[in-house]
């Protein structure tokens, strides 16, 4: 296996534990949305927030401007995951229910096409290079699967066995491997997009639920729901070298440019922040059952899907520096 590093920078290391002094998270504001928001993606340009509402089958719209909740738009049936393209001309949508893709013009919200993948697609990835989409797929039985989806033609082109309930999934930043948690089997597996194959399996936490990359691409980060706990994978010897605990149930998790890591805790209500270093900088309430997590690009906002509450809570960050 060729082994490789993204970014290597020192420099980088220095800014993200220089930035975080004196950090401040205050809750500016909440939108409601539909019925049981889930997950968020934001447009490329940084102006919009979408996200799914599962249980009314639609995509609300915020815009990042203002705050202000823009008209919402349908998006099949129980939709769940989301992802828009590196372009901003599409987005992309599982329904778990029937097993599609639905392909929407980013637009005018209009639905382009439909694709069939397998039985409960849970969520959705897009490489950073464009090229293809990855759906981690519950399946029917014990073992779930990833469909590839290419989208140029809009197709699902390959499908790959993984282990039980894969939800959450990452691209690495060179498109060449693919980071699949699986929930039920309590693993990390590792894929090689080209060949279409898993080259390694990584055990991890208790019901590993989501992850994120660290800014220069050599760690994962991967939030454990059932041991209360982060494990943290070094890509380069694919091991996990250390586990973290946290607050009840840490469900989504997301890492600002600067490094500091920001977990979900579904169990507890709470968004609690760590530098690179895992140190606590703070924990803040959120909404009821809050669902994931999404950073802006320049690092000043936060916002948190809060199932029960059917609300988008923005919290704004700001340090000394």
């Amino acid at each position: 296996m060729k082994i490789h590093r993204f970014i290597k920078t020192a420099v980088l290391v220095t800014l993200a534990l220089s930035s975080i002094s004196g950090l401040r998270v205050s809750q500016t504001d909440t939108v409601k949305v539909g019925k049981a928001p889930h997950y968020m993606t934001i447009s490329p340009d940084g102006n919009s927030l979408f996200l799914t509402n599962f249980f009314s089958d639609e995509i609300s719209v915020i815009d990042l401007r203002t705050h202000k909740k823009k008209e919402p738009f349908y998006a099949g049936i129980q939709p769940l995951g989301i992802a828009m393209t590196p372009a901003g001309d599409r987005i992309l949508v599982t329904n778990m229910s029937n097993g599609l893709i639905k392909v929407i013009d980013a637009q005018n919200y209009e639905i382009l096409d439909d694709i069939k993948v397998g039985d409960m697609p849970s969520n959705i990835v897009i490489a950073p290079n464009g090229s293809e989409a990855f759906v981690t797929n519950y399946g029917r039985g014990a073992i779930g699967r990833i469909d590839f989806i290419d989208i140029a033609s809009q197709r699902d082109v390959a499908d790959l066995q993984v282990g039980i309930r894969p939800m959450a999934a990452v691209v690495s930043p060179l498109s060449d491997r693919l980071f699949v948690v699986c929930g039920g089997s309590n693993e990390l597996y590792v894929i090689d997009i080209a060949a279409r194959k898993v080259i390694a399996q990584v055990p991890t936490g208790l019901a590993p639920d989501g992850m994120a990359l660290s800014p220069d691409g050599n760690t994962l980060y991967i939030s454990n729901s059932g041991s209360n706990d982060i494990s943290v994978v070094d890509l380069i010897d694919l091991k996990e070298t250390r586990r973290v605990k946290v607050g009840s149930k840490p469900f989504s998790i997301a890492v600002g440019s600067n490094g500091m890591i920001f977990v979900v805790e579904t169990g507890s209500n709470t968004l609690s922040i760590f530098s690179p270093e895992w140190e606590k900088l703070t924990s803040v309430k959120t909404g009821k059952h809050p669902i994931d997590v999404e950073l802006s690009a320049d690092g000043r906002w936060a916002y948190v899907t809060a199932e029960l509450d059917n609300r988008v809570f923005i919290y704004q960050l700001t340090t000394d520096n």
